[in-house]
């Protein structure tokens, strides 16, 4: 059986804010949400969206016509990462790669326009819609592209579906269900899903023009986003056959519940003990987006000799933690400790995730 540390990230990409790119994020970018004009509102409003392109400037003879964007961002977001990982398409073991998807709200764009369509008459909602404003959607327009017959999945963890999917993803690496896995995760983020926030005063203060950061009730409030990450994962021997460069390697991996007790530290510093193992290292780096709000680790920064960098500013969507991953790995050959944490914000009661990965070698 494949052990943990046997686990590497060789391919990146991504969609956001920042546009498409082949690789790990660049370390720079915009800090503020972008106002928004593709659709009208009351007044101005901010959020972090993914400026138009088309995927065929990027991989000239992609097919994304009829697809929803999300599908659309999956298919060049595969394509981008194999391409990073060096790996050429034609040569992938097509039983023995998986795709594992993530994401909090699937192919809105096509299940409002099909949904809007019944209400306005339901004899002439186009059927065309209604198959791809399924969740699945996206990792079956790739598994149809390459021609992948491996392990297909999709799953829907709100904002830490990206983590989700990269658990799954190693899960069936370490059972020998696959040697390669495509991780994808990412959300669109539509007129009446900000609405949906706005009405339920989730927004953040700059996402309507205010400043401050309180919220009604004191609840946590967010910077909505959009976008996908890319990632390939494969099995150490797997990539050593091929001489693959790895960007780091997987260590260890947790989702679940926060507990709302008096004990939330000591809980948290056993959580972080048992992801580490016996490594032990002297520190490990958090990395967080701020967008979002403080970790839900920050707390152990003293403790657990935890030193906290910020993230690049994406928004809150399904994707964003595996877009903060990328983030984190960029960070990791520059950084005096071999082990990077990524883990997002969440309230208590909440699914909360956290992904500890390391130096490729030498760990």
């Amino acid at each position: 059986m494949t052990l943990p540390r046997d686990i590497l990230l060789t391919g990146f990409a991504s969609v956001s804010a920042h546009g498409p790119a082949r690789g790990l994020p660049a370390l720079a970018g915009p800090v503020e949400p972008g106002l928004i004009e593709r659709w009208p509102s009351a007044g101005p409003r901010r959020a972090f969206l993914v400026p138009p392109f088309r995927p065929t400037d990027l991989v000239p003879g992609l097919k994304t016509r009829r697809m929803d964007r999300l599908s659309a961002w999956a298919l060049l977001g595969s394509t981008l990462a194999l391409q990073d990982a060096g790996l050429d398409a034609e040569t992938l073991d097509r039983d023995r790669t998986a795709i594992v998807v993530g994401t909090a709200f699937g192919c809105l764009d096509l299940t409002e326009e099909f949904l809007g369509a019944l209400a306005t008459n339901a004899s002439q909602a186009p059927p065309i819609l209604f198959p791809e404003t399924l969740a699945n959607l996206p990792a079956s327009h790739i598994a149809r592209h390459f021609g992948i017959r491996g392990p297909n999945l999709t799953l829907c963890a709100g904002p830490v579906s990206g983590e989700a999917a990269l658990l799954q993803a190693v899960s069936l690496l370490q059972a020998g269900e696959a040697e390669r896995a495509l991780v994808l995760a990412g959300d669109t983020l539509t007129r009446a899903l900000f609405e949906w926030y706005e009405a339920a005063s989730l927004l953040a203060p700059v996402c309507l023009g205010r400043t401050g950061s309180a919220s009604p009730g004191g609840r946590r409030t967010i910077v909505p986003g959009e976008g996908l990450a890319a990632c390939l994962l494969e099995r150490r021997d797997i990539a050593s056959e091929r001489r693959a460069r790895a960007y780091g390697r997987y260590h260890a991996g947790w989702m679940g519940s926060l507990p709302s007790t008096p004990s939330l530290d000591d809980e948290l510093q056993r959580l972080l003990r048992q992801a580490l193992g016996d490594a032990a290292p002297q520190g490990v780096v958090l990395v967080a987006a701020a967008a979002s709000g403080a970790s839900w680790m920050a707390c152990l920064e003293r403790p657990a000799g935890l030193r906290s960098l910020p993230g690049l500013e994406f928004g809150e969507f399904g994707g964003s933690g595996l877009l903060q991953l990328g983030v984190a790995l960029a960070r990791l050959p520059d950084l005096e400790h071999g082990f990077v944490v990524v883990a997002g914000p969440a309230d208590q009661h909440v699914q909360a995730a956290a992904i500890l990965v390391a130096r490729p070698e030498g760990w």
